[in-house]
């Protein structure tokens, strides 16, 4: 079995045990997860003096059985922070960025996923990007990503690479179930730096924190 057909078992396999967990248990996950996510930002996101802007967040619309970060979109949005979300445009296969203020400047987009309205104002600076909350379907602990096979993220992901860029802080919120032994990463394919679930953070490197 090839890498791709490794992903395609695995993505159906993870996306049945995430769609196991209960309505109530999953929310109440992602409220803990959420949590923990705001405590990591204000750690992550401290305004620094000698940089202009502001500190900037990209981050996903939750859709379906996804955990559920919106409580952290309503939280930065009360901070001095921007906060960008993604625009999917399937025909070059990217990702889109626009700074959105509230849910006034969302609606439904692809495949059902709340997008930018088109009067949201777009960044186009990538370097300005200080953190990403990435979705996926699986994760180990070696901080690999199964996406959902589309490649948005890992071409967005790409543009540092290709321009030798630093990349920014990338953090996966995940219920527990999510964690698998080994995730199948290919060329493309890139690496968290962080995974935050209901009970612990999981930081490259293999360290474990208990909040």
């Amino acid at each position: 079995m090839n890498i791709k057909e490794r992903k395609i078992k695995l993505r159906r396999e993870a996306e049945a045990v995430r769609a196991a967990i209960g309505e109530d248990e999953r929310q109440a996950k992602s409220e803990a997860i959420s949590r923990k996510l705001m405590a990591r930002l204000e750690e992550l996101l401290q305004p620094d003096p000698s940089v202009r802007r502001k500190p900037t967040l990209l981050t996903y619309m939750p859709v379906k059985t996804e955990v559920d970060v919106t409580p952290v979109l309503e939280a930065c949005w009360k901070r001095p922070w921007r906060v960008v979300v993604p625009k999917i445009v399937t025909a070059h296969k990217q990702l889109k960025l626009y700074e959105i203020k509230s849910y006034a400047d969302l609606e439904r987009g692809t495949w059902g996923i709340r997008e930018p309205v088109a009067k949201a104002p777009q960044l186009f600076d990538i370097r300005q990007i200080d953190v990403v909350i990435v979705p996926g379907l699986a994760f180990d602990l070696n901080m690999g990503r199964l996406g959902y096979g589309g490649g948005f993220y890992d071409r967005f992901i790409q543009q540092y690479v290709r321009t030798g860029l630093p990349k920014p802080y990338i953090v996966a919120p995940a219920f527990e179930e999510q964690i698998i032994d080994e995730v199948p990463m290919g060329l493309f394919d890139f690496r968290i730096n962080e995974l935050v679930t209901e009970s612990r953070r999981y930081v490259e490197g293999g360290a474990i924190v208990l909040d």
